[in-house]
C-alpha cells in the first residue's frame, strides 16, 4: 500500500507488487479533503481498525490502545529525504491532547511536546541518515485517555552515489498514441528499481532487478500509449533488498517527447565531427521556425537535455548544447527537435549528426598516398588506410572540413587490414592534412587513435575541370563510399576506338577528293 505525502511517494505497509505502465493502470492517487498538500491512494485500506492491542512506551510503561481518533502523520519537506537534508515529522491530533509520541519500528518511543494550541507535535531530524529512516507511527494522550496510532509512514533517505541511469528504448521520443519502454539500470546491483513520474500526482511502478549480459542489473517499464495531454517526466531509483529504506538516485530526468510534423530544424557541431577524450563539445539546433525550446536527443535515449530558443533575428530561432569534456558516452547519433511552450508536441526530428570518439581502440593505423604527397592538378590520387589487427570500417578526415568523415569497410590483403580512398582527379581543394581511423561494427562511433597527419599538395595550374568530370568520393554523410577508384580502361579503350573511326572516315574522303582531282585533270588533257 502506499501514501503520498506532498508530491513525494512513502511506502505504507508491504512494498506493492510491479506495475507495468502499459499492462494495468498504477495506483491513483487522490488528495485528502480538506487537507492541503496531503494525498493517499484512492480505496486506502491503512491501519483503520487494525489497533496495535498494545503500545510499548518504555521499559515499564504498558497502556492499551485506546479509541480516541487516530492522529495524521507526514513528514515536511516530504518523505523521501536527501542524505545530509534536514527533515521534520509531524503528529497531528486533538486540540486537547497533553503529549505526543513516536514510535520507530525497532527502537523506543520519542516524547513530544505539543505545540500551542495543542493540536500537534513535531520530531526535528537535522541531517537525514540511513539511521532515520524507516516506519513510524505517532498518537496522543488526553484527559480521555489515548488514542488509537496512526497510520503507517516510511520516511525513505535517498544517496545521490552511484545512481541510475533512466533511459528510452527504442528511444525518448514517441508518436502521439506510442509506446515506448523505459530501462533503469546501474552496474551497481540492486535488487530492485522504482520509477517515478512527475505531475501533480505523483505516480510510481517498481520492478526486480535483472542482470544483462554485461553484469549491469536493470528494469524495464512499458509506457504508452503516450497522448499530448501531459508532459511525461520520469525519474528512477534503486535500492539493495536488504535496505528498503534507502533508495539510491534519483537518475537524471527524462521526458518523453511527442513528435509532431512541424518543419524539421539543423543540427550541428562547432567542433567538427570527430572528437578527442576531453574536448569542449558544443551542439547547435537551429531553425527558421520561431521555436521557443529545443531539445537534443541521442540515439539510445540516454539522455535528453532541453534548452529555451534565442532568436538572434528575426525569424530565426537557436539553441546550444554544451556536452562537453566528452568521453565515450558522448560517441553516438544525434537528432534535435524544436517545439513551442504552450504545446507538448515538437517537430520531426533534424537530419541526423554522428559524433565520433577517438582514441578509444588501442591501434593507430598507417596512411599512405599514392602516387605521392605532391601531386599536379587533374592526377588520380589514391589514399591508403591500413593496419595489421582486425578493423571492420576505416574513416577518412580532412583538417579542417565541416561535413562527416569518409567511411570505407575494411577488406583484408597480404595480412593487412585496408581501406582505398580515391581522389580521382584532384583539384586544388583537394590540398591538405588528413588522417585516418579505424572502428569496430560493435561500437561504430568509437574510434582508434588517429594516423599520422598526411599533408597533401596539389600543384599545377589552376583548376579548370567542369563539375561534371570531378569523380572524387563525397564528404557527405558517414555511409559508406564507393570502395574502389572507378576503372577508366574500357572508357579509354572507347575513345581511342572512336577516334581511329574518325581517322579512316578522314582518310576516305581525301582519297575521294583526289581521286575526283585527278580524273578533271585527265579529262581536260583529252
Amino acid at each position: 500500500m502506499s501514501r503520498v505525502r506532498g508530491e513525494t511517494l512513502v511506502w505504507e505497509g508491504p512494498h506493492p507488487t510491479a506495475r507495468p505502465c502499459s499492462s494495468r493502470r498504477p495506483q491513483e492517487l487522490r488528495r485528502l479533503p480538506g487537507r492541503t498538500g496531503r494525498a493517499q491512494p484512492s480505496g486506502d485500506k491503512s491501519l483503520r481498525g487494525n489497533s496495535l492491542p498494545e503500545l510499548s512506551l518504555g521499559p515499564r510503561n504498558h497502556v492499551q490502545a485506546g479509541t480516541l481518533p487516530k492522529p495524521a502523520l507526514w513528514a515536511e519537506p516530504d518523505s523521501l529525504i536527501t542524505w545530509g537534508s534536514p527533515a521534520t515529522i509531524w503528529c497531528q491530533g486533538t486540540l486537547d491532547a497533553q503529549e505526543y509520541h513516536l514510535q520507530k519500528e525497532g527502537r523506543s518511543v520519542e516524547r513530544l511536546t505539543p505545540l500551542k494550541p495543542g493540536n500537534k507535535a513535531k520530531f526535528y531530524i537535522p541531517s537525514m541518515t540511513e539511521h532515520y529512516a524507516g516506519r513510524y507511527y505517532c498518537y496522543y494522550h488526553s484527559l480521555a485517555g489515548w488514542s488509537e496510532p496512526s497510520d503507517t509512514l516510511e520516511l525513505v533517505v535517498t544517496a545521490p552515489y552511484g545512481k541510475p541511469t533512466l533511459s528510452g528504448l527504442p528511444s525518448p521520443v514517441v508518436m502521439s498514441g506510442g509506446n515506448v519502454t523505459l530501462q533503469c539500470g546501474a552496474e551497481t546491483k540492486f535488487g530492485k528499481f522504482i520509477l517515478t513520474q512527475e505531475g501533480k500526482q505523483k505516480l510510481y511502478w517498481m520492478e526486480d532487478s535483472h542482470q544483462n549480459s554485461y553484469g549491469e542489473s536493470q528494469a524495464l517499464f512499458p509506457v504508452g500509449p503516450v497522448t499530448p495531454s501531459r508532459r511525461w517526466m520520469f525519474r528512477c531509483y534503486g535500492y539493495y533488498r536488504n535496505t528498503p529504506q534507502v533508495w539510491v538516485g534519483p537518475s537524471d530526468p527524462l521526458e518523453l517527447l511527442i513528435q509532431g510534423v512541424s518543419r524539421k530544424p539543423s543540427l550541428l557541431t562547432l567542433q567538427g565531427p570527430v572528437l578527442a577524450p576531453g574536448q569542449t563539445l558544443t551542439l547547435q539546433c537551429r531553425s527558421d521556425v520561431g521555436y521557443d525550446r529545443f531539445a537534443l536527443s541521442q540515439e539510445g535515449g540516454h539522455f535528453l537535455p532541453q534548452r529555451p530558443g534565442r532568436q538572434p533575428q528575426a525569424g530565426l530561432s537557436q539553441a546550444k548544447f554544451p556536452l562537453g569534456p566528452v568521453s565515450s558516452s558522448h560517441g553516438g547519433r544525434y537528432r534535435c527537435y524544436g517545439g513551442r511552450k504552450l504545446s507538448s508536441l515538437w517537430s520531426a526530428p533534424s537530419d541526423p549528426l554522428d559524433i565520433l570518439i577517438t582514441g578509444q581502440l588501442p591501434h593507430r593505423p598507417s596512411l599512405l598516398v599514392q602516387p605521392g604527397p605532391t601531386v599536379a592538378s587533374g592526377q588520380d590520387v589514391m589514399l591508403l588506410c591500413q593496419l595489421q589487427s582486425p578493423m571492420d570500417t576505416f574513416l577518412l578526415t580532412k583538417e579542417g572540413a565541416a561535413n562527416s568523415p569518409l567511411r570505407l569497410r575494411s577488406k583484408s590483403r597480404a595480412g593487412q587490414f585496408q581501406a582505398e580512398f580515391s581522389i580521382s582527379p584532384v583539384t586544388s581543394a583537394h590540398g591538405g592534412t588528413y588522417r585516418c581511423y579505424g572502428s569496430l561494427s560493435t561500437s561504430p562511433y568509437l574510434l582508434s587513435l588517429p594516423s599520422d597527419p598526411l599533408e597533401l599538395v596539389v600543384s599545377g595550374a589552376a583548376d579548370t575541370i567542369s563539375p561534371s568530370q570531378n569523380k572524387t568520393v563525397s564528404w557527405g554523410n558517414t555511409h559508406e563510399s564507393s570502395p574502389h577508384p572507378q576503372d577508366y580502361t574500357v572508357e579509354n579503350l572507347v575513345r581511342m576506338g572512336m577516334a581511329g573511326l574518325i581517322l579512316v572516315a578522314l582518310g576516305i574522303l581525301l582519297f575521294q577528293d583526289w581521286h575526283s582531282q585527278r580524273r578533271h585533270q585527265e579529262a581536260a588533257r583529252r
